[in-house]
Order: C-alpha cells, then structure tokens, then sequence
C-alpha cells in the first residue's frame, strides 16, 4: 500500500508519504503559495524514496472545511494524482483530523475559524459537523461543560472567554484515518468538497 496524503484546508500546507513501511511529511504555513509549493512538496518526499507517482495506490485528502481557496487547491491536486496515476481518492474531514490529532476524549469539540462570526465545528457522538455561530457554539457549551475544545488557529477565532486548546493538523492522523477508510476511496469525479452549512438548532 503506498498512499500520498495532502492537507490543504487550514492555516497549514502539508503533504505525507505512507506505504507498510515509510511515513515521511512536510508541512509548511504557506499562505497564498499553497498552489505552487504544494507540487514540489510531494515531488520531493517521492523522490527521498525513490517513487514516482505511478507507485500511488490512494491519495488521502482533507476536503473541508476550511479555507476556500486551500481546499480548492488541495481537491484540484489531488484529482490530477489520482487521474494521472490511476489512483482512488480518500477524503477525510479536517476536523476529524483535529481531533484525532489532539488523542482520546469523550468530548473534544473541535472549531475552526469559518469567518463574519461563525465557526466550523463537530463534536464526535455529541454535535453534528457544520458552520456554527458564536452564540450556537456558547449555548452547546453551556449544556455540555465538561467538553475539552481545540483548534489549529484560536488566536483567530474571536471567543476569547474560551479555553481554546492549539492543535496542529497532524499528517500521519490523516493518514491513519485514510488508512482505515480505505474500503471507501473513491474516483476523482465523485470527490465532494464538505463545504458545511449550520444543520437546524444544537443540544
């Protein structure tokens, strides 16, 4: 098994080599560089091994939410992978990524900066994934106490009276959970980005 892994949706770049006995990655604040840096990024972790995207068998691929441009970067390399090489596509949600990123816990909401006063946000078993308002995110706070709550980026959040714990996008989560989820890859014409909307009313 040798899978490629891009990270594209938050205020990281990153890129990841896994096969059954290799984990390599770079990951990188890029800004608006993400759609030239992103190419040499994984041309270099290749070659450190000496494979060729024609080794590929899967290209795990965080598709949302996050920043617009970022996953639109990401979704549109990891396709041109996948079609060159023949390759199948794994998507996986950032904020699962998060969230394994931070370990085990019963309640570990996870937000992410999504702009004019909202947020992107789950909670695995206790809030469904989608785009949140500050006020939604502080009522479901306030019935759910004992909830731990992580970010890659909480200087950017403006929830201030939160205890927001920094986490860094791991790459080799995104490839564990890409691993696991393998029976699922899917074609690059069926790849959807999760562009989430708030869902009706929070617990």
């Amino acid at each position: 098994m040798k899978m490629i892994a891009i990270d594209c949706c938050l205020k990281l770049t990153g890129a990841a080599l896994m096969t059954d006995d290799i984990f390599d990655s770079e990951q990188y604040d890029l800004g608006r560089r993400q759609s030239n840096e992103l190419p040499l990024m994984t041309e270099r972790i290749l070659r450190r091994h000496d494979l060729s995207f024609d080794d590929i068998d899967y290209v795990a691929l965080t598709n949302g939410p996050g920043y617009f441009t970022g996953i639109r970067v990401g979704a549109s390399y990891a396709s041109g992978i996948a079609y060159a090489s023949g390759a199948k596509i794994i998507p996986v949600s950032s904020l699962d990524v998060l969230a394994h990123s931070f370990g085990t816990g019963d309640q570990v909401l996870v937000i992410v900066y999504a702009g004019h006063g909202f947020v992107y946000a789950s909670c695995k078993g206790f809030l469904e994934a989608g785009e949140y308002s500050h006020d939604d995110i502080l009522l479901w706070l306030n019935n759910n106490p004992d909830a731990k709550i992580i970010s890659d980026d909480p200087e950017r959040i403006s929830l201030s009276e939160l205890a927001i714990m920094k986490v860094k996008p791991d790459m080799h989560s995104l490839c564990e959970i890409a691993r696991e989820k393998m029976n699922s890859a899917i074609s690059p014409m069926n790849l959807k980005i999760s562009y989430y909307r708030a869902p009706q009313g929070v617990n």
